[in-house]
């Protein structure tokens, strides 16, 4: 596989977001904080991988589920770091946070003018700019964050946020 057609962290982000009908390239990159280029980019890349519909720019949404059920940990892993404030993320924002009863709370670290954070462990998450998701694609935002419950990996979760994806993307009972 040529370097350039390897699955990066932003294509994970880019083919959640194309789970819902889009528009132009420009109009994605302007709601998921990204350039132009690194959506064409990402969009290159998940044709190669085979998480795109053919001739769509929608995802196959099975092959997607079995990439994040199956491999997504594995793939680009995350740990708990250091106290920051944040944006809750993974099972500490909805919906897990109502199926889930965790007593710490999970962060993307976000600058400290961004509405709502709080304190928590800190996570890298698979899009550098993923705090503004918030408010310019919360159906991203929603969507990624039960990502990251799968990229935990805690094994009391998963079953919650396999459940939740599956309801999300409308693929309830998918084999995967």
């Amino acid at each position: 596989m040529p370097k350039a057609a390897q699955t990066r962290p932003f294509d994970v982000v880019v083919a959640l977001r194309l789970t819902a009908p889009a528009g132009t390239i420009a109009a994605l990159a302007e709601e998921l904080a990204a350039a132009p280029s690194q959506v064409h980019a990402a969009l290159r890349r998940l044709d190669y991988a085979g998480l795109l519909k053919p001739e769509q720019r929608a995802t196959n949404t099975r092959a997607l589920l079995e990439f994040l059920l199956g491999g997504l940990r594995y793939a680009f892993p995350v740990q708990r770091g250091s106290i920051r404030e944040g944006i809750p993320t993974a099972y500490s924002t909805a919906p897990l946070n109502s199926l889930v009863d965790a007593i710490d709370v999970v962060v993307w670290p976000a600058p400290a003018a961004t509405p709502g954070l709080v304190r928590g462990f800190s996570i890298t998450p698979l899009h550098a700019r993923a705090s503004r998701l918030v408010t310019l694609s919360p159906r991203s935002y929603r969507l990624l964050a039960i990502v990251d419950a799968l990229r935990l990996g805690d094994p009391r979760i998963r079953p919650h946020a396999r459940a939740a994806l599956e309801a999300e993307l409308s693929v309830a009972g998918a084999s995967a």
